[in-house]
């Protein structure tokens, strides 16, 4: 090991050295804690003092052989150093001694408890120091004992006696000690330190530019400069310990770290520090215990008494493994735990969890031993873990929380109270990754019909089978315990006796969910008691004072500014934390109520908080994300965060939400002209009852939207048709929401039919209020489209001052486009140019395709496609390649196709390609819609 920061020491030994025979002897006692570099400065001194010509007798005693008498002595006079004729003689006084230190046996010393005295004759320690000063006449003699605090009495005897008699002769005495809580030899220190020729040496930590310039010799100056604040935070200075890393970063290398490595080397390290120290029992005690802990509740928990303790940590803080009470960095803690057996850990870490909860510790204080662990078999210790999962679910650390209720749940033995920690645990784990959670909701709905759960746990169920798209699930419990828990006109502010992210009952079923509640009853199960029945959609709900149900309540009935400031105050009361999906709820209301500014400045508010929120809030948040950029205009954007919030939680855990993020990522992908790419988002499967619920409208649009842009106008119809339905019949016929007229309007638009098409647009506008600038702008595109040619100038001018102020420049692009297009009509052909320029240059920022002419009457598209070919086109083709052609050009996907023809997804690609080779076409949306008209005659459904 090399010499670092010694300097002073290793000059101080070398004075010693001296050919004066005038000069007296010299005894050294070297101290310092544990690995500080003792032994390594001894044999430096020794290997210049041979340099210079000096004899080098050395010794290093061992615990293992402290009951052997003499056996440090027998070290020294068996080196080659001495003629072998006084190792003879040598050896036959050491073995006489030991035999009658073993006849005497060994009697109190009178010093510190436990230190014992030998009884080497007299003659015999006279003797061996006769050979020793004899040596030192023919040259100066080092005697160096390592570890003397090791050695046996009978060798602490000698050595005493001999730096008592080093008079004049040229023999320099070393020894060296560790630090320890208890000396071994008290009359070691007491009777030698004051001889006058005796001088201690204590060796202190490495300072940080001691650690740099031993990092430096390895690793390189650069490296080294910076990993030595670190290295010697985490060492303390200590030498053994930075060698070790030194090691691990070696062992590293190939990987090229610029940061420490704590690996194998270092964890060895520290526990040769603590062996060396004698301090292993109480390092582990510390190492289980929170920090700060009093030295009192230390030695409780390894019967100690409290000096003892201090004495310890003393010696732990001068080896620089402690910082105050508490390990200097969390990898010494591992390397002190990672020293146990694993039912010595355990063991140490439920009597710590034992002692801390009787002593009144914080019940995540108590948790954490429990969890590490992994028992918890004590009456106390489930309650406690309920209660640590429930302060870790307030502070945002959902695994953490997650991980106690497993445990908790594992251990629980009471059947009366298990289903409550299991609900506690589901309620965890929901917020993760609502699919996990789910394969809790058997055992759930048993323990609610057996009356186990508490109060809001039915509430909870039906909440989450609503999620999961489950309707008539939630619908059977809510009609089994109608009278009890679940009834969702309860009070909305009432939650379960205890638990994380309790949940309050469903008072917004009839809005999730509206073509179901006059299903089997359930409007009057919902209906406040004393209502009369009502016929009316939704179903009434009863009145409720909370923010959320007001601005449900406000959508519902198309009050855009209401709603805005509902969803406003429900942001603003929601706080950083996420405990809800309703603050993310509340932004897609402000994006349907075209408030993009509002949505996006809360979207940036929020994702400054969620580093501590839990998978589902930041999928939730980055849908919410996509959705904003969608409606910007911002496709790569939007297609972007769609996509990471589609990864943050599984497909089943989104439940019917899913359809959110698909329908902006298919949306803008569209929009972007990334067909191919929209297949994959449209084939993902979905749940059942998405198809009650308004989450579905989104989803129709985005696939319409899909058909109109790869020239399926009818197709793109029918799914206009069905959204327009839906949202009429559930009484949700919002304009903001989806603006399924405008969409009906345009395929209208692309198949001829500017009279519907007109009817459909002016109606929409009369539904929409003046605030909602994007939504009326492009609802003045479409109308301006299907006008006659006196008003379009005028409309489609508006359209473009509404969409200038509404932020959406993928629209406002779509609208100068025709604009463009008018003014060319008109022979303006210069300022047609420059508007031309302006969308194509917004329409380019947006990452959009061919924007031009997009609304304009066109059947030539069709001729393009092949819609007016005859028969003669399909020449060649089979009855198996025209099913599945037939099928792709309604709009099935691939695997779609599979599962209707019965057939596998390889065999539809490969009809597919042959007829693309037959009819001389390259792509999916050049199939020619003649081929429908073709299927529908050869071989009906």
């Amino acid at each position: 090991m090399r010499i670092v920061e010694r300097t002073g020491e290793l000059l101080t030994l070398q004075n010693l050295l001296t050919p004066d025979r005038d000069r007296p002897g010299k005894v050294v006692l070297i101290e310092g804690a544990a690995a500080t570099g003792k032994t390594t400065l001894m044999h430096a001194f020794a290997a210049r003092a041979v340099e210079a010509g000096a004899a080098f007798l050395s010794a290093s005693a061992s615990p293992a052989e402290r009951e052997l008498p003499l056996s440090a002595v027998n070290q020294l006079f068996h080196d080659p150093a001495l003629p072998p004729a006084e190792v003879e003689r040598a050896d036959r006084l050491i073995q006489d001694g030991s035999l009658t230190v073993r006849a005497l046996g060994v009697r109190p010393a009178g010093g510190a408890a436990g230190e014992a005295a030998a009884q080497v004759p007299a003659p015999i320690l006279s003797r061996l120091t006769a050979i020793v000063l004899k040596a030192a006449e023919q040259r100066p003699l080092v005697v160096g004992v390592d570890d003397i605090h090791h050695a046996d009495a009978a060798s602490v005897q000698f050595l005493l006696y001999l730096a008592r008699r080093i008079g004049t002769a040229r023999v320099v005495l070393v020894l060296t000690e560790c630090l320890r809580p208890t000396r071994s030899h008290s009359l070691l220190h007491t009777d030698l330190l004051r001889e006058p020729h005796c001088r201690r040496l204590r060796l202190r930590p490495l300072s940080e530019e001691g650690v740099a310039e031993l990092l430096a010799e390895h690793v390189g100056t650069a490296i080294a400069a910076r990993l030595a604040p670190e290295c010697h935070r985490v060492t303390g200075g200590n030498p053994l310990l930075v060698n070790a890393l030194i090691e691990d970063h070696r062992m590293a290398e190939p990987t090229r770290p610029v940061s420490l490595t704590f690996g194998d080397a270092f964890r060895q390290a520290v526990l040769t520090c603590l062996y060396r120290a004698e301090a292993t029992t109480l390092a582990r005690a510390i190492a289980v215990l929170p920090g700060g802990v009093s030295g009192g509740l230390l030695g409780e928990l390894v019967d100690a008494d409290a000096a003892s303790v201090v004495a310890t940590c003393q010696v732990l803080q001068a080896a620089g493994l402690l910082d105050a009470e508490s390990f200097r960095h969390e990898a010494l803690r591992a390397a002190v735990l990672g020293g146990m057996r694993p039912d010595e850990r355990t063991a140490l870490h439920l009597r710590a969890a034992e002692l801390l909860h009787r002593h009144g510790a914080p019940a995540a204080v108590v948790a954490e031993r429990l969890l590490a662990a992994d028992r918890a078999r004590a009456p106390w210790a489930v309650a406690v873990l309920r209660d640590a999962a429930e302060q870790a679910f307030a502070e945002g650390r959902v695994a953490d929380a997650t991980d106690l209720l497993r445990l908790a749940l594992r251990e629980c033995g009471d059947d009366d109270q298990r289903p409550a920690v299991q609900l506690d645990l589901a309620r965890a784990e929901w917020r993760i990754d609502p699919a996990t959670a789910a394969r809790h909701l058997p055992d759930l709905v048993r323990g609610l019909r057996r009356g186990r759960l508490p109060a809001g746990g039915g509430a909870t169920l039906v909440s989450w089978m609503l999620w999961l798209g489950r309707p008539h699930d939630a619908l059977e419990i809510l009609t089994e315990v109608s009278g009890g828990v679940a009834v969702p006109h309860a009070d909305p502010g009432r939650r379960a006796e205890r638990g994380p992210c309790a949940e309050p009952s469903p008072w917004w079923l009839p809005y999730a969910y509206p073509g179901l509640t006059r299903l089997e009853g359930l409007g009057d199960i919902l209906r406040p008691p004393g209502d009369a029945p009502d016929t009316s959609v939704p179903v009434p709900v009863a009145p409720s004072p909370r923010t959320e149900a007001m601005l449900v309540n406000a959508l519902s009935r198309g009050a855009v500014q209401e709603a805005v400031q509902r969803a406003e105050q429900l942001l603003e009361e929601a706080g950083p934390a996420f405990r809800s999906p309703l603050p993310v709820a509340a932004i897609a209301a402000l994006v349907y109520a075209d408030e993009l500014d509002a949505a996006e400045r809360w979207c940036d508010t929020l994702g400054r908080s969620t580093a501590s929120w839990p998978p589902q809030g930041r999928a939730l948040l980055m849908a919410m994300r996509a959705l904003v950029h969608q409606a910007r205009g911002r496709l790569e954007s939007a297609v972007k965060c769609a996509r990471e919030a589609l990864t943050l939680m599984t497909p089943k855990g989104w439940g019917v939400v899913i359809a959110i993020p698909l329908a902006t990522m298919v949306v803008s992908l569209t929009a972007a002209g990334r067909y191919e790419e929209v297949e994959e988002y449209l084939d993902m499967p979905l749940p059942e009852g998405l198809f009650h619920s308004p989450f579905v409208l989104p989803h129709l649009q985005a696939r319409g939207r899909y058909y109109l842009a790869i020239n399926r106008p009818k197709a793109a119809l029918a799914e206009f048709r069905t959204c327009g339905e839906l949202m009429t019949v559930w009484g949700f016929d919002l304009p903001g929401l989806v603006p399924w007229r405008t969409d009906m309007a345009q395929a209208h638009l692309v198949l001829g039919d500017r009279q519907n098409a007109r009817r459909l647009a002016a109606e929409q506008l009369r539904m929409l209020s003046p605030a909602q600038a994007r939504t009326r702008g492009a609802t003045l595109r479409t109308l301006a489209a299907a006008s006659d040619a006196d008003r379009r100038t005028e409309l489609i001018t508006e359209a473009v001052e509404l969409l200038e102020r509404s932020g959406d420049r993928l629209e406002l692009a779509r609208a100068l486009a025709d604009l463009s297009e008018l003014y060319q009509a008109t022979g303006q052909e210069r300022r047609a140019r420059a508007v031309e320029q302006r969308a194509r240059a917004l329409a380019a920022e947006c990452g959009a395709g061919e924007i031009g002419g997009t609304l304009s009457p066109r059947l030539a598209g069709a001729d393009e496609r092949g819609e007016n070919a005859g028969p003669d086109l399909l020449h060649g083709l089979s009855v198996a390649e025209l099913r599945v052609a037939a099928l792709a050009v309604d709009g099935y996907t691939n695997r779609q196709i599979a599962r209707r023809l019965h057939v596998t997804t390889s065999t539809v690609e490969q009809h597919l390609t042959k007829v693309y080779r037959k009819l001389q076409i390259s792509r999916r949306t050049d199939l020619p819609v003649t081929l429908l008209l073709q299927s529908t005659q050869d071989f009906p459904a």
